[in-house]
């Protein structure tokens, strides 16, 4: 009988915190002639400057600090970062460099110049291999997006468990959400290759997928193409749990659209780690939202919402329009 564990601190040997944050345009103020970053240059309309680029860097590196009782994620997946000098630069600013960070970018065919990122603190993990995986979406052809970003690590102290970290950033719903989803149905059918492939190797894979789905867990990219299910007790086959169905259910979300929040943010399971079969296991219920009043805006139409850096080309000096997610793991002795 499979038993879905609900808590084991005295058998934990540590836990990890395991976020996710979509950065909203992380792009430095260098022009590079080979990318389409013109909306973020000193003589766009945006005014993009150096003031304001270090202000961004300051901001972001405020919020990931915060997370995890003001000790920073363990791990951090990010969409939005223009280059891996940009993803560099953050983890220099004085509020993260003392965590000493390790970053894992590629270059991805993103039409917008926005790409994955992964952090992890070098501290705690070892770097065994990272590749980006691209999703070609051959029903359109024209269309370039982010690739998955594939990185396996390894827990450095006893009992040195790895771990697939999948990072992912699904084409937007930029047309409409019904005549963009099939860009999203093909996103996710990848990453179901993805995750197939590795279970194929080792049914027993410990898979972490995170990332800025642009749909919802209940979408059927999400939930019938992915197979990312609700219930822990759902995971036969293959299925993935999806840690923010139930916040979802709750009318919880990481991004407000026009009122309301989506949940477009999530962090998803393998059956492994969700039912504690190996050495690693989720920390029941412990999916959180991060959400901080500072975070927000404070009056105003918008009062309540993320504040974002920009509002148009009106400069808000805020964080994201997306808010970040996260999740503990723990490891068993």
């Amino acid at each position: 009988m499979l038993v879905l564990i609900t808590t084991y601190a005295s058998h934990a040997q540590k836990s990890i915190c395991i976020a996710f944050y979509n950065q909203e345009n992380l792009f430095d103020t260098i022009d590079d002639p080979h990318k389409n970053d013109n909306e973020f240059l000193p003589t766009s309309k945006k005014e993009w400057n150096t003031e304001k680029y270090l202000n961004k860097l300051q901001n972001m590196s405020k919020v990931i600090s915060s997370i995890n009782d003001n000790k920073a994620p363990d791990i951090i997946g990010m969409a939005e970062v223009e280059n891996k000098e940009m993803a560099q630069a953050l983890t220099s600013t004085e509020l993260l460099k003392k965590h000493k960070y390790t970053v894992v970018h590629f270059e991805s065919p993103d039409e917008r110049s926005i790409d994955n990122a992964l952090l992890f603190k070098s501290s705690q993990f070892k770097l065994i291999s990272a590749t980006p995986v691209p999703v070609i979406l051959s029903d359109f052809p024209n269309v370039n997006t982010r690739d998955i970003l594939m990185v396996r690590l390894e827990q450095k102290k006893k009992p040195k468990s790895q771990v697939v970290v999948l990072v992912n950033h699904f084409p937007s719903r930029l047309g409409g959400e019904k005549k963009s989803e099939p860009k999203r149905w093909g996103a996710a059918q990848i990453l179901r290759n993805v995750c197939d492939s590795l279970f194929a190797n080792n049914p027993q894979e410990n898979i972490v997928i995170m990332g800025d789905f642009n749909d919802e867990p209940t979408n059927s990219s999400m939930d019938s193409v992915l197979r990312a299910k609700a219930s822990a007790y759902d995971l036969n086959n293959g299925n993935l749990f999806n840690a923010m169905y139930e916040m979802k259910l709750n009318n919880e979300g990481s991004y407000l659209y026009r009122g309301h929040y989506e949940m477009l943010d999530q962090i998803i399971l393998s059956s492994s780690i969700t039912y504690c079969s190996g050495t690693l296991f989720y920390e029941k219920s412990s999916a959180t939202v991060y959400k901080q009043d500072w975070m927000l805006e404070q009056e105003g139409k918008y009062k309540g919402s993320p504040k974002r850096t920009y509002a148009g080309n009106k400069f808000l000096n805020g964080y994201s329009d997306h808010l970040p997610v996260y999740i503990y793991l723990n490891f068993k002795k």
